[in-house]
This record gives structure tokens, C-alpha cells and sequence, in this order.
């Protein structure tokens, strides 16, 4: 299926607001997801919406709450997201982040009650688009997927670390990266398509390897090996913890407590956004002809047989928005006979009268 980003968005946005989430709040959503499937990270982009409307049924979501800075200096923040959609409170963050970074050369903030944030890029990508350097974690509330190295049972989440940087003339350089082999959200992309995922990615419930990914999701749960798989696992599961004690431990939160609430999970994603302006160091205009003389230096690299082009952190992504925007979005075609089904049952006007086959793969949540 084919599809322009503009009506993926709008789509997104209708279903939304049909399930009752303030207009302004589904466009952020619908933006946050639609510009992942842009970007070619379909694994956060609109194959979330079934996995958002329920955890707004059973009150993990709860739009339209007003949010709260609870603790805060110069230089710091912690925001209470109140379990709104977590791509409303990220977004909220960076303007927190942002406002204090152009006052003090440096500031952070951590989150409480965020739910799932999307593409954690998004929001350092964001603030490097002010200028500034940005460095962000998440800490996913929950036990699972990942094992810590040298264990069998899940204890960790996906934990994304992300880096941006400004670049004169140019988007920014954006590193953004699960710690694990790769992010839970591909696993349900591989779903859709109907397709099997390469060796080395995930575990079943038992410690078997498989690359059915319907395997993860079975139960007992299976795991996804951490970066580094077997070979160096011990460098993403380090990374998982250390995602944790930015983001989690630092906010005195206790992501293990839903376990203990019947199970119940209040909230989804622990947040940490830092950024930094070059302006307190030797200068933005120093910093950005830096910047080109490291990156004209990489791209110099002769590239291996086979490769075209050496790649600078986020230009894959950038590449990818930029041939999608002309050519239109390919959506699985199961993911979009899903959103037909979800948009009718909630009398959504794009979807009048259109047909599903009914043989699609179905929508899956962890």
C-alpha cells in the first residue's frame, strides 16, 4: 500500500479524535508517528495506534490530562506527564530543555508517567534543530524484553540511547539506537509482512533461538538479545542498565512497581533530554565548521564493495523521508487493512466505503 505522508497523518489524526483525544494531542501523535514511518522506522509509526487505543481503554492513556513540572532549578526538570501519550510529554520536555539550555549554556530533565514516546530521535533531532547538542535515554517500565547478559529471564526493556548535533546547511547528525540487537517494534513490522526475522534476534519463552517473531509474543514471553548478541551482548545490556539510571532511577521512580499493582502499568517510557549549547564552549560557528571538517573527513572513506555511499549517523532516515515524501509511503498492506478496520469501527470519514480482505496479519502488542 501506498500512501502519501499528509494522509497518513490525517487518517492517524482522525482515528484519534474519534477515540476522544483532544485535536491538539492527535495531531502530535499522528505527526510523531506518521514522520517514523517517513523515515522508514515503521516499528513507531502507525501499527502503534491499536496498541494506544487499548492502553487508553484500560487507563494507562489518559488524554487531555494537564501536565506538571514537579521539581525544577535552573538548569533541571522533572515533568509529570500524568499518563498522557508520551510524544505529548516528550515534546513538552524539549521545550522545558530548550528554554533553560539558552539561559544556562546546559540543561536536562527526566520524566515521570510517560507512556510510549515513539522514536526517542525525534526529540534530540528536535533540539539539535535549535542548535544545540542533544543526548537522550528512555527506560522502558516494564520487565522484558531483554535478558541481562549472562541471564535467561527478561529483566530489561529495549532502553533506546540517542545523540543529535547540528550541522550547518544540513540536518542534523542523529544517532538513535535501541540496546538491544533491534527494536521491539520491528519485531511486529516483520509481523505484518508476514515475514521471518534474521538469526540472532530473539529467544522464545524457553531460551530456544527462532526467527518466527510470533515466538516473542507467545507465552512465556520470549526475549530479544541484547546489542552486541551473542557474541558482546555484555555492551548493550550495560547500556540498557546505564539507559535505566539516567532516566528511571534518576526521576526516584520505581518501574517495577505495576508488577506489584496487580499487574496494572501505569505508564510505559522513563525519559531523560539533555542538551547543550556549543555557544558555552568555543563558539556555535566554531563548533558548526568543526562539525563539516569531521564529517567531510568520514565521508571521505573509501567504501567497501557494495556500498555506494559512506553514511554519516541519521542520512539513511533523512534519504529514506526524502524519497518517501516523493513517492509515497509503503505501508504493509496489513497494517493498513488494520487502520481500515479501527477507522470504521469508530465511523471515521476516510474509511467509508472501503473494503478489507479480511487475510491480513493481525495487529501485536507486548
Amino acid at each position: 500500500m501506498k500512501i502519501t505522508f499528509e494522509k497518513l497523518k490525517a487518517c492517524a489524526a482522525e482515528i484519534f479524535v474519534k477515540a476522544g483525544v483532544p485535536e491538539t494531542e492527535a495531531q502530535i501523535v499522528s505527526e510523531e508517528l506518521a514522520t517514523a514511518n517517513l523515515m522508514g522506522v515503521d516499528s513507531h509509526g502507525v501499527l502503534r495506534i491499536p496498541q494506544y487505543l487499548e492502553e487508553m481503554k484500560i487507563g494507562q492513556i489518559r488524554p487531555g490530562v494537564s501536565m506538571e513540572i514537579v521539581r525544577e532549578t535552573p538548569v533541571t526538570a522533572v515533568l509529570d506527564c500524568k499518563q498522557n501519550f508520551g510524544q505529548v510529554g516528550a515534546r513538552r520536555m524539549v521545550e522545558i530543555v530548550a528554554e533553560k539550555t539558552k539561559t544556562c549554556g546546559m540543561a536536562c530533565a527526566v520524566s515521570l508517567n510517560a507512556n510510549h514516546i515513539g522514536r526517542l530521535g525525534s526529540y534530540v533531532e528536535a533540539l539539535a534543530e535549535r542548535g544545540f547538542i542533544a543526548f537522550g535515554t528512555v527506560g522502558v517500565y516494564a520487565a522484558g524484553p531483554m535478558a541481562p547478559w549472562g541471564a535467561m529471564e527478561p529483566k530489561l526493556g529495549t532502553n533506546p540511547i540517542a545523540w543529535a548535533v547540528p550541522r550547518e546547511g544540513h540536518k542534523p547528525l542523529v544517532m538513535d539506537c535501541a540496546t538491544t540487537v533491534v527494536a521491539e517494534g520491528k519485531l511486529r513490522a516483520y509481523v505484518q509482512n508476514g515475514k521471518h526475522v534474521p538469526e540472532g534476534w530473539i529467544k522464545d519463552g524457553y531460551g530456544n533461538d527462532t526467527t518466527d517473531p510470533l515466538d516473542f509474543y507467545k507465552e512465556p514471553h520470549g526475549t530479544i538479545m541484547p546489542m552486541g548478541g551473542k557474541i558482546s551482548g555484555a555492551k548493550g545490556s550495560g547500556l540498557a542498565i546505564m539507559a535505566d539510571m539516567f532516566s528511571v532511577v534518576l526521576a526516584n521512580d520505581d518501574y517495577w512497581s505495576w508488577e506489584e499493582n496487580g499487574g496494572v502499568r501505569y505508564a510505559e517510557n522513563g525519559v531523560f533530554l539533555m542538551a547543550i549549547d556549543p555557544e558555552a564552549f568555543y563558539g556555535k560557528d566554531t563548533y558548526a565548521k568543526q562539525c563539516e571538517i569531521h564529517a567531510a573527513f568520514i565521508k571521505s572513506a573509501k567504501p567497501a564493495e557494495g556500498v555506494e555511499e559512506v553514511l554519516l549517523p541519521g542520512e539513511f532516515e533523512q534519504k529514506m523521508a526524502e524519497k518517501r515524501l516523493e513517492d509515497g509511503i509503503d505501508l504493509a498492506d496489513s497494517t493498513w487493512e488494520g487502520l481500515i478496520g479501527i477507522a470504521q469501527g469508530y465511523q471515521c470519514e476516510w474509511s467509508k466505503g472501503l473494503t478489507v480482505s479480511g487475510t491480513g496479519n493481525q495487529f501485536v502488542a507486548y
